[in-house]
């Protein structure tokens, strides 16, 4: 298993029981448990399900267990600190030292794909590409049809950055998008997506102003809900989005891109978690 297509050390450990399993029928969590020397047959269980987290104590066992060399076993290190980290400016700092142990291969599409995730317009770009007929002698047009729109260099870019990646070729003269995803792996960095995700709900931010009712459905609710009521509710938004990619992929003639941002987060602590005081 090629441990640099992962940045999640949880989904690392996740996809290497699975791939252990297939090879040994007999491996199970209590003999990686014996190799690592601790006693808990469901810790690792508990970490790939996120119930448990890897403490610094426990990393060099792991890395003995694992059979990682001595740089597979700094990037695994990382990885877990990367896992951990909390704040934006700790993960660029640890997913950089992550990027440096990275093979040159790996590394290159890595700078690629953080490219592609820094700018709301390379996604859009591409996605445009279904709807208009593009080539070098009419940028301009697809520059000034993004809204907001963007600058012929911008959408130059743009182009070259998705025909690295393999998102895009030229079909007939006009660049037309690939089905075909953007990894270096097994999942994409959330610190790239992350960003991403901001820049497109302040384009939503802006839509309220840009665009009159009739052309976008933005709302607001605000509610009381349990533990078990904020699963489902999770459960539903996914079944959603589901069922809009399934109008999306059976959708033809297309004359316009749309963005759409469902958010659902709590605004306050949850009861059982409030000190006595608090309460």
């Amino acid at each position: 298993m090629n441990i640099f297509a992962y940045y999640n050390y949880r989904k690392y450990l996740q996809d290497y029981y699975e791939y252990r399993k297939s090879l040994q029928r007999y491996f199970s969590y209590r003999s990686f448990a014996q190799k690592a020397g601790y006693s808990s047959s469901g810790y690792y269980l508990d970490l790939v399900r996120g119930r448990k987290s890897l403490t610094p104590q426990m990393v060099p066992k792991f890395i003995a267990a694992l059979g990682l060399n001595e740089k597979e076993g700094r990037y695994f290190k990382l990885m877990v600190d990367f896992t951990h980290a909390q704040s934006v400016e700790s993960k660029q700092q640890i997913f950089d030292q992550m990027s440096s142990l990275l093979p040159k291969a790996v590394k290159a599409l890595t700078k690629n794909q953080q490219e592609y995730y820094a700018k709301w317009y390379h996604v859009a770009v591409r996605e445009a590409l279904s709807v208009l007929n593009i080539n070098e002698g009419n940028l301009q047009e697809l520059a000034w049809f993004l809204n907001p729109k963007i600058s012929v260099p911008q959408a130059k870019q743009s182009l070259q950055l998705l025909l690295d990646l393999g998102l895009i070729e030229k079909v007939e003269g006009f660049y037309r998008s690939v089905n075909k995803t953007v990894t270096s792996g097994k999942e994409i960095s959330p610190l790239f997506v992350h960003q991403f995700q901001k820049q497109m709900i302040d384009l939503g931010k802006e839509a309220l102003d840009r665009y009159t009712t009739a052309r976008r459905n933005v709302s607001t609710t605000t509610m009381s809900v349990s533990a078990a009521g904020l699963e489902r509710i999770i459960r539903k938004i996914d079944m959603f989005q589901k069922e809009i990619l399934d109008i999306v992929t059976s959708d033809s003639g297309e004359t316009m891109l749309c963005e759409l941002n469902v958010q659902f987060f709590p605004i306050s602590k949850e009861k059982v978690d409030l000190p006595e005081e608090e309460k």
